[in-house]
């Protein structure tokens, strides 16, 4: 009879937790604002953002959200002048526009402040994958990994707001000058120092969810 019992309650235990779960498909566009890191007179370079998504509702305040992304970063540069401190010469570089396209994935955590409120916060993590871009003087590496987090609103009948900011983990040289010039601060400032330069993406998007 005790068997009975307890297999009776996780019979119904398990049809509750799962009658909460709703998996529901959709998708997200919007604009980015991005640059690279460390360095001079780099601007923001506008872009444009989109993913598609399956939404997993698994409690009230949480839903987990894996993601097929596609992204449009880079940078812009104005005209710059810098020393070549090996001929003590001075060079002149003109405006840059720098285009890159990545596709990736990545796993959104999202966080609700309310179950009856559509204010969330949302992060995750995130690996992308370079298939073009337009760098002039060298090659920007295949592969990036991140790190992302931001806030959202979202409406009653599926659809969204949110704002996002995605941080890059790796350096997007796939190869520099690696010398004692460039990493003792003669080239600061510039593509070719010590320093890391990361993707620093600013997103804001709209999204929708389909009801299954």
């Amino acid at each position: 009879m005790k068997k009975l019992i307890l297999f009776f309650a996780i019979v119904m235990v398990t049809t509750a937790t799962f009658a909460q779960v709703k998996v529901r498909p959709g998708f997200r566009a919007g604009l980015n604002a991005s640059k690279i890191t460390h360095i001079e007179n780099v601007n923001r370079k506008v872009g444009i953002n989109a993913s598609m998504f399956v939404n997993v509702h698994l409690s009230r305040f949480y839903e987990l959200q894996p993601e097929l992304t596609y992204s449009n970063q880079g940078w812009t540069r104005d005209r710059f002048s810098y020393i070549d401190p090996y001929n003590d010469v001075t060079y002149n570089v003109n405006n840059e526009d720098v285009s890159s396209h990545y596709i990736g994935i990545a796993l959104t955590n999202k966080f609700f402040v309310h179950p009856k409120i559509g204010l969330h916060v949302l992060l995750g993590p995130g690996m992308e994958f370079n298939v073009s871009d337009n760098l002039p003087y060298d090659s920007l590496t295949p592969i990036d990994l991140t790190l992302f987090g931001g806030i959202g609103y979202e409406f009653p009948f599926g659809l969204g707001l949110e704002a996002r900011y995605k941080q890059g983990l790796i350096d997007v040289r796939d190869g520099y000058y690696d010398d004692y010039y460039y990493n003792n601060g003669y080239y600061e400032g510039s593509y070719y120092n010590g320093k890391n330069k990361l993707n620093s993406v600013f997103q804001f998007s709209v999204y929708y969810k389909f009801a299954w």
